[in-house]
């Protein structure tokens, strides 16, 4: 049974202590050089203090330990604490690619093990069956939280839209979550959307403050938890295909950066400007314009998850809409220059 009261009072008090602290949290990251520098790759122009995902974790933390049973989210817990260390290191420090990897699988193995969150299975995608896993469950269930972890972590570019993107996926899955009568996932979705808000206020441009690694990486790994432990659970409501289409956005773009950057010989982790945010930051959107058309992208697909989860549309037809997107925005990736540069011929005939 999901009280009412339960989900408001993790709501408000996830947002009221979020709310408070990140301006007090600004003023100590100057203090102990937890600021993000502009660079060559950085479209911000002005350094900003590195501490909104510490302040989410701290509103969050507070507000689960307070409301939500600590029984069967002791892996999660574990995990979220690991990331949000790290995270908060190589803000500081910038810790090599290797290490972050090594904490995501550590984080990933704690979740399946201590709260027996794995991905069993995928839906019938295809229309020939359930696509289960069996022996290759665990590896599967940490290539994913690897993936999207790295996915969310590569789409904060942008005032605002990590974490409003962040935000639609945690709508959703309360809404996935009250509709399949699953309480903690619900009281654990609202408590980061009511942290995201708070963030947000700070965040979105121009912003004051940024959420950095430490909240790019446990917003990643939360979203994971979330989307496994709401599917794979026996005669569950919410399709596995519903979750993809929540997180669709930030997962083609960073398969697609990185399946360019391997064909051009690169690594995978290559830092370049080829991320959609990038892209139409180039076409000449405004940063604030950027955030609320991938914003907004991300709620559509959102929507036609909950959508053909609320009404059983078949898997396969959703993982084929998901299907043309991600070959379309792949396909179109290769073309990108040509676009751009009679994008701009276009505006100097005009001007």
């Amino acid at each position: 049974m999901i009280n009412p009261l339960d989900i408001l009072f993790t709501f408000s008090l996830s947002l009221t202590v979020t709310f408070i602290i990140l301006p007090h949290l600004s003023n100590i990251a100057s203090r102990i050089g937890l600021i993000d520098h502009p660079g060559k790759r950085k479209v911000h122009t002005k350094p900003k203090p590195l501490i909104g995902g510490i302040g989410i974790m701290i509103g969050v933390s507070i507000s689960l330990l307070l409301f939500v049973p600590l029984q069967n989210l002791r892996g999660f817990y574990a995990g979220l604490l690991l990331l949000a260390i790290v995270g908060f290191l190589d803000d500081h420090s910038e810790l090599s690619h290797r290490w972050k990897f090594v904490a995501q699988i550590i984080a990933a193995i704690f979740m399946f093990y201590f709260s027996r969150t794995i991905l069993h299975y995928f839906g019938d995608l295809l229309s020939l069956g359930p696509i289960s896993f069996n022996r290759s469950s665990i590896l599967i269930t940490i290539f994913s939280t690897v993936g999207v972890i790295n996915a969310i972590n590569m789409i904060d570019g942008v005032d605002g839209l990590a974490g409003g993107v962040s935000l639609v996926a945690f709508v959703s899955y309360a809404i996935l979550s009250f509709f399949s009568g699953h309480a903690e996932l619900l009281l654990l979705s609202m408590t980061f959307c009511g942290a995201l808000i708070a963030f947000l206020r700070y965040n979105w441009h121009p912003s004051r403050l940024f959420m950095g690694d430490a909240g790019s990486l446990t917003l990643g790994f939360a979203l994971t938890f979330i989307s496994i432990a709401l599917t794979q659970y026996k005669n569950s409501p919410v399709p596995p295909v519903a979750p993809l289409m929540i997180v669709c956005v930030p997962i083609v773009d960073t398969l697609t950066v990185m399946s360019r950057r391997i064909m051009k010989g690169r690594s995978p982790f290559h830092a370049d400007k080829a991320h959609l945010h990038h892209i139409l930051l180039r076409f000449g959107l405004s940063k604030r314009q950027t955030a609320s058309v991938i914003i907004l992208l991300s709620a559509l697909f959102s929507s036609i998850g909950i959508i053909g989860t609320v009404y059983k549309i078949p898997e396969y037809y959703l993982f084929f809409l998901f299907s043309i997107y991600f070959i379309s925005y792949f396909a179109a990736s290769f073309y990108i220059k040509d676009i751009l540069k009679a994008a701009v011929k276009r505006r100097k005939g005009r001007g």
